[in-house]
C-alpha cells in the first residue's frame, strides 16, 4: 500500500469519534477497500481516492447517518463517562501525591531540626 492510500485511511480513523468492534470492523473493510483500489490504479492521487470514496470526513458522516442513533449516542456517553472517571483519578491521584510529599518533606524538616538540637545538646 502506498503513502498516499495510508494517509487517507489515517485521516478517516482520526476522525471516528468511538471506536468499538463495529468501527474497527468497517475501517478494516474501508482499508482493505482502499488498498485493493489502490494496488489496481498505478499512479493514485488523493484527489482520485477524494473522487472515489470523498472526503474523510465525508466518509465518518456517511458511517454514523447510517448507524443506529441509539447506539452511537450511547457509545459516546460511555466515552465521555470513562474520560471523566479516569480525569478525576488523576486529580485524585495528583491531590494525594501531593499531600503525602508535603508530610514527607514536614518530616523531614522534624527530624533535621531534631538531629539539630540533638547535635547541640551533645556538644555542650
Amino acid at each position: 500500500m502506498n503513502k498516499i492510500c495510508k494517509e487517507y485511511i489515517s485521516e478517516v480513523k482520526a476522525l471516528f469519534p468511538i471506536k468499538s468492534k463495529q468501527e474497527k470492523e468497517y475501517l478494516r473493510k474501508l482499508s482493505q477497500d482502499i488498498e485493493d483500489y489502490c494496488s489496481e490504479t498505478q499512479n493514485c492521487t488523493k484527489k482520485d481516492l477524494y473522487a472515489n470514496y470523498g472526503l474523510p470526513c465525508e466518509v465518518v458522516s456517511n458511517y454514523i447517518s447510517s448507524a443506529d442513533t441509539d447506539y452511537i449516542i450511547k457509545r459516546i456517553r460511555t466515552t465521555k463517562a470513562i474520560k471523566l472517571s479516569l480525569i478525576a483519578l488523576l486529580a485524585l491521584a495528583t491531590i494525594v501525591a501531593t499531600t503525602f510529599c508535603g508530610f514527607l518533606y514536614h518530616q523531614h524538616l522534624m527530624d533535621k531540626q531534631q538531629e539539630i538540637i540533638g547535635v547541640s545538646y551533645s556538644v555542650q
